[in-house]
């Protein structure tokens, strides 16, 4: 296998360089920001679903909502974000009333870049604990007997 060139290098180095930047000012634009509407700043027209309108239920819930991106890993047109979802519960959330907690989720997602914009995305997030901290869910010792919290 032919080792690539220093053209080729510099080449694919500048990609991820590009890619992580466009992932950095989405979360800094619209998560943060809650700039939905320059969505289609980052976001392609191939993009499976509507990028925004799945963010807007969790924005209402939680409108001091912020995203901290703890690492961020390239490859190729793929970024890896290790993040943390942070802020308090004000309104229904996926049928959960306000609890007015304040609550931490980490989460970790893999874009998929094309000429610049995300053209996919996976989630993975750890609900469990997002809903155990909502109160919504049991928790339980290292057993796995129910804890009852009334705090």
């Amino acid at each position: 296998m032919p080792l690539l060139s220093a053209a080729q290098t510099l080449k694919q180095k500048e990609l991820i360089m590009n890619n992580k930047a466009v992932v950095s000012k989405m979360y800094e634009t619209v998560f943060n920001k809650r700039d939905i509407s320059n969505v289609s700043l980052f976001i392609s027209d191939v993009y499976p679903g509507t990028f925004g309108e799945q963010l807007q239920p969790l924005i209402a819930a939680f409108p001091d909502a912020q995203w901290v991106v703890k690492d961020m890993v390239a490859e190729g047109d793929k970024v890896v974000v290790f993040q943390q979802f942070q802020g308090t519960h004000k309104g229904t959330y996926q049928h959960i009333p306000a609890t007015g907690k304040y609550v931490t989720g980490a989460g970790i997602v893999k874009y998929e870049l094309k000429d610049g914009k995300i053209i996919s995305s996976d989630v993975l997030t750890d609900r469990l604990g997002f809903l155990q901290a909502l109160g919504a869910a049991i928790n339980t010792d290292s057993s796995g007997t129910p804890v009852i919290n009334n705090k």
